[in-house]
C-alpha cells in the first residue's frame, strides 16, 4: 500500500477537495483506496459518506484496529470526528500505534489517502512519518503564502529525522484565478523563490463546478455540464502527472 498525505498547515487551501478527488481518481483506476480523515472538521468524510466504515480515524491512534478490507476497486473511509481534537500530545506511542494499524492494512489496500488538519501537531506528524508521498495544496492569495517556508521546514524536518523515504511531490497551486493579476504575480514569485524543486508541475484553476460536484458528493468529471467536464479534464491531467511521479519513485 502506498501512502499519500495531503498536507498544509493552513485552512481554506482546498486540501479536502483534492483529497476526495484523488480517492475517486484512484478508485476509478482500479485501486483499493483507504481514505483517512484526520481533520475533525470532517469535510472529506461528509463528501465520501457513501464509502464510510464504522471505524473512526481517531481509533487508529489508541488501539489495534482491524480495518475491513475491500475485495475489489473502491474506497473505504475512516472518518474524522470530534474525537480527533483530543489527540494533541506528541506521544511516540500514539504515532507507533497509528503506524502499526496502517501496516496491518497494507495488504488489503493499494493506496491510502490521508487528509490532514490545518495545524501542525501529532496527527500531521504521524501522517508524515507513515507517508511515502506528500502533496501540499496552496492558495495564491497573499496571506496563504506566508507559511509556505514553515510548511517546507516541517516536511523536510520529518524526512530527515523520522522518515527518509518520504517523497515530496510538490506545492500545487490550487483554485488559481487566471484573471487575477495578484495571483499571477504570486505564482511568478513562487516560481522564482522555490523553483521546480518544490513546485508541482501543474496548477488547479478555480472552477465553480468543483463546488457543485462536492455538494452532490460526486467527482466533478461525473457531472454532465460542459464546464464540469473541462474542470474534470484539468484535474485528471494533474492527477495523471502525480500518479506518474508516484510510480516512478
Amino acid at each position: 500500500m502506498r501512502v499519500l498525505v495531503v498536507n498544509n498547515e493552513k485552512g481554506g487551501v482546498g486540501k479536502s477537495t483534492i483529497a476526495v478527488h484523488l480517492a475517486w481518481y484512484f478508485a476509478e483506476r482500479g485501486k483499493r483506496v483507504l481514505f483517512l480523515d484526520l481533520d475533525p472538521q470532517s469535510n472529506g468524510t461528509t463528501t465520501l459518506a457513501a464509502h464510510a466504515s464504522h471505524i473512526d480515524a481517531a481509533a487508529l491512534f489508541s488501539h489495534p484496529v482491524a480495518i475491513p478490507p475491500i475485495a475489489k476497486k473502491g474506497i473505504r473511509v475512516l472518518g474524522g470526528s470530534a474525537a480527533l481534537r483530543g489527540i494533541v500530545s506528541v506521544d511516540s506511542k500514539l504515532v507507533e500505534q497509528f503506524r502499526a494499524n496502517l501496516a496491518d492494512a497494507s495488504q488489503s489496500f493499494d493506496i491510502a489517502i490521508i487528509d490532514t488538519p490545518p495545524t501542525f501537531g501529532v496527527r500531521n506528524l504521524a501522517a508524515l512519518i507513515v507517508g511515502q508521498f506528500v502533496l501540499a495544496p496552496i492558495d495564491l492569495d497573499d496571506y496563504a503564502i506566508d507559511g509556505i517556508e514553515t510548511l517546507l521546514k516541517h516536511i523536510v524536518g520529518v524526512r530527515q529525522k523520522y522518515n527518509p523515504g518520504l517523497t515530496f511531490l510538490g506545492l500545487i497551486p490550487n483554485r488559481l484565478q487566471t484573471t487575477s493579476p495578484r495571483q499571477r504575480k504570486n505564482l511568478k514569485s513562487l516560481v522564482q523563490k522555490f523553483g521546480t524543486k518544490y513546485l508541482f508541475d501543474g496548477v488547479i484553476p478555480q472552477r465553480s463546478s468543483i463546488g457543485e460536484a462536492l455538494a452532490e458528493k460526486k467527482p466533478v468529471w461525473s457531472l454532465p455540464k460542459t464546464a464540469a467536464r473541462e474542470a474534470g479534464r484539468e484535474l485528471r491531467l494533474v492527477f495523471d502527472k502525480l500518479a506518474a511521479k508516484m510510480e516512478a519513485a
